[in-house]
């Protein structure tokens, strides 16, 4: 018996919507993996502001070095921070596109579920006029013999 192309198309769109989902849970985990940077990076940074802010300790001398390196880490920090933000924007970005895909394979997987339910229910309909038309043609043809001559 031939495979019904319907049902094929089915499949293949069975297979590519599995494939968006899963598209968008690795679009999720990163999403997450870069938010938790983010949040990382300010969260070390604002700990290392509070503590440069901080008065210095009753007989710590204080130094020109410690503002200069505090420079220097300030400046990569916030370099730092940067490209964790723009990666942050991009995974969400890239999340959102796969959601999008995920819900076009989904809305055109139901199309193909309504078209092949349409077509069965045209098969059905045309092996019932079938069946109908044997049952008429064989009560015609019994009718036939029982006619008095």
């Amino acid at each position: 018996m031939a495979r019904d192309p319907l049902r094929v198309l089915l499949r293949l769109r069975g297979i590519a919507l599995d494939e968006a989902r899963r598209a968008l849970a690795d679009g999720v985990q990163a999403e997450a993996a870069a938010a938790a940077r983010a949040a990382a990076l300010a969260a070390e940074a604002r700990q290392e502001i509070a503590a440069q802010t901080r008065p210095p300790a009753t007989g710590q001398p204080e130094t020109a070095a410690i503002p200069d390196a505090f420079a220097a880490w300030l400046g990569r920090m916030q370099s730092e921070q940067r490209a964790a933000q723009a990666a942050e924007a991009a995974t969400a970005a890239a999340t959102a596109a796969a959601r999008g895909v995920v819900n076009q394979q989904r809305v055109a997987a139901r199309a193909l579920e309504a078209a092949l339910a349409r077509a069965e229910d045209a098969r059905r309909a045309a092996a019932a006029r079938d069946e109908q038309r044997a049952l008429d043609e064989a009560a015609r043809l019994c009718g036939a013999g029982d006619r008095p001559r």
